[in-house]
């Protein structure tokens, strides 16, 4: 009898606890509203006051750990923003698992835990890589390049930087290419994978480039969100925050996907032409304010893009196609005395400030792949400015940055210097120099006179302030930053595309290099001193050009 009376017990409260849910689940339905609800773990203990977002709104968890939204579920997702000091917990070497999908339909409450663990981050390094631009391509070989050029660098440099502190990277976009995604079938989850099967050293946070969405996605509404499917399902939001020591880092998705039918390069599966704005959603800036404001004035602040914000060029200082855009970031970030911008998508090195926008300094990363794999038949990975491919290694020192360049192919190289006379030779014996000036005629012929006993020098981890000195005997010589093209990427990209279809592409008609700089030498075989130089006076680098110095495709 007692065992019976303890059952009817059971079956009244699993009733009530039925009716309660069914109630719940149907006052949820009546909102137009879920909850999101879950607890945030440090250590494995509640975690207190750590913000978590689903996109639009923001909850802070209490001394439980424990956190409540009602939520829309709009973004498609919910995050925590990791607090410092602390990093999310991994389940495949690489992804940290600070968010979650929310799959289940609008009306549908779902709960989410997150976990972390505690870290010392005082002093850590943080790798940027952006436009890797894997294939799987039987032409370029791009993985096998990767797997023994660029890994091998990645790797050093992870385990060098493991002696100072904690190692973490950033994925600015681009890790695929959608034009490839259905031809090799590769897309950006075999991408990712990729990555995790072949030793990739850190946990990588990432955000979308232009190549990373679906380009069997049709045109239409919310053809942005539809072609961001893979994505999502592979590394989680496009935009989102975490603390990092004594930085807070923001990750944001500036373009928006449009695919427009009937133009643009096809190839297999691809049904428009790829296009896209270079903006932010009206709902990504509203989160944006909103995040920013759990954020204290005295932090440093670090916006992630893929597409840069600021360039500078004779025709726009801005790639967004709203200019009014710079304009309310502007605003967003005025509580902030200085703001660190790091994009990529234009595969050149570029560091610069707006004069109109002084809180803003933005850093344009190269490109991992060079220009996506094609530079030189025996692989010497450039970028169209000259840099060579690599990646921006910082050591963030509480909320200081110190950069270095890592390039694939020769370590912590700087810079490239060129001897023009042997530069100039080669110019006068190339039958294609000749095709190129024809098409081309604003193109930079270097074997006129006027360059002549110059030395170039492509310095590109420049930064405004520092200054490239040139010695030859112990004189000093007349040194300029000059916009000329970097003649090693003209000879090893351009004219090998030349010799294949000699036609006009006006994309190419102009090619700069935004850090180069140039002098007049006394003599044509004196050696040359080569001096970089901080704005306070300390040298940062010197190496001597020996001249003369040959030119060809392997000039290093």
């Amino acid at each position: 009898m007692k065992l019976n009376r303890n059952m009817r017990l059971l079956a009244a409260a699993l009733t009530v606890v039925c009716l309660f849910a069914a109630t719940f689940h149907a006052d949820a339905a009546g909102r137009g509203k879920a909850i999101l609800t879950g607890v945030v773990y440090g250590d494995g203990q509640p975690l207190a006051g750590v913000h978590v977002s689903d996109g639009v709104h923001f909850a802070t968890t209490d001394a439980k750990g424990r956190y409540r939204l009602e939520s829309d579920k709009s973004a498609g997702f919910v995050f925590a923003v990791t607090p410092s000091n602390w990093v999310a917990a991994e389940a495949d070497g690489i992804q940290p698992l600070f968010w979650a999908a929310l799959d289940e339909g609008s009306d549908r409450d779902e709960r989410h835990d997150f976990r972390f663990a505690s870290v010392d981050q005082s002093r850590y390094t943080m790798m940027f890589f952006t436009d890797l631009h894997l294939t799987n391509s039987s032409e370029k070989h791009d993985l096998d390049h990767y797997r023994r050029i660029a890994l091998s660098s990645i790797s050093d440099e992870a385990a060098r930087a493991s002696a100072r502190g904690p190692v973490y990277s950033l994925n600015l976009g681009d890790l695929s290419h959608d034009l490839y995604w259905y031809q090799y079938e590769f897309d950006v989850a075999s991408a990712k994978r990729f990555l995790e099967q072949n030793g990739f050293p850190t946990l990588l946070y990432s955000i979308p480039g232009n190549h990373d969405h679906d380009a069997a996605t049709q045109a239409g509404d919310a053809v942005d969100r539809r072609a961001e499917h893979l994505f999502r399902r592979t590394f989680g939001p496009t935009y989102y925050a975490m603390n990092i020591g004594d930085v807070h880092w923001i990750m944001m998705d500036n373009i928006i996907y449009k695919n427009t039918p009937g133009k643009g390069k096809k190839n297999v599966g691809v049904v428009g032409a790829r296009d896209y704005d270079r903006a932010f959603t009206p709902a990504q800036l509203a989160w944006l304010r909103r995040d920013l404001a759990t954020v204290d004035a005295s932090k440093t602040v670090c916006l992630c893009t893929h597409c840069p914000i600021f360039f500078q060029d004779a025709r726009r200082t801005t790639l967004l196609s709203d200019v009014a855009q710079v304009d309310s970031l502007d605003a967003y970030f005025s509580r902030f005395d200085k703001v660190h911008i790091f994009s990529g998508h234009a595969h050149r090195t570029f560091y610069l400030k707006s004069p109109g926008y002084p809180r803003f300094e933005q850093y344009i990363l190269p490109a991992t792949s060079g220009d996506m794999w094609t530079t030189n038949d025996r692989f010497q990975a450039l970028c169209p400015d000259g840099s060579d491919a690599g990646f921006v290694v910082a050591t963030v020192d509480g909320g200081r940055f110190a950069y270095t360049y890592r390039t694939e192919a020769y370590g912590r190289k700087r810079l490239r210097a060129y001897d023009m006379n042997g530069v100039g030779e080669y110019y006068r014996t190339c039958d294609l120099i000749g095709v190129q000036q024809r098409l081309y005629p604003e193109r930079i012929d270097y074997s006129q006179p006027e360059y002549a006993n110059c030395v170039y020098v492509n310095y590109w981890e420049y930064q405004p302030g520092q200054r490239v000195e040139m010695y030859e005997k112990g004189r000093a010589l007349d040194v300029k930053q000059v916009e000329d093209e970097d003649p090693l990427y003209n000879i090893s990209h351009y004219l090998p595309a030349l010799a294949e279809k000699p036609v006009y592409k006006q994309s190419d008609s102009r090619v700069i290099s935004h850090h180069m700089f140039a002098a007049k030498a006394r003599t044509a075989t004196a050696p040359v001193e080569i001096r970089i130089v901080n704005a306070d006076g300390t040298i940062l680098h010197t190496e001597t050009l020996e001249r003369p110095k040959p030119f060809d495709k392997e000039i290093r």
